[in-house]
């Protein structure tokens, strides 16, 4: 469900991006695949932390896929 928080919706859609990314795989798979910690993995997952850059990076270059949702509009 959309965020009406505009940075909130950013990391609604991170986590999205992420969830959509891992393809079924497991929070340790992933955590093992990318060097980010399973616990942090599942953190993002459930809205609990957002992750910084070095995070982000990590997760991007492991899963071989952009993650960051870009520029919001207000119209999406």
């Amino acid at each position: 469900m959309p965020s009406v928080d505009p940075q909130g919706e950013v990391a609604r859609r991170f986590a999205e991006n992420l969830r959509k990314a891992m393809d079924g795989r497991s929070h340790r798979a992933i955590a093992k695949l990318t060097g980010v910690s399973y616990s942090t993995i599942q953190s993002i997952l459930s809205g609990r932390a957002w992750p910084d850059l070095y995070t982000i990076a990590k997760l991007e270059a492991g899963l071989e896929t952009p993650l960051w949702p870009g520029l919001l509009r207000s119209d999406e």
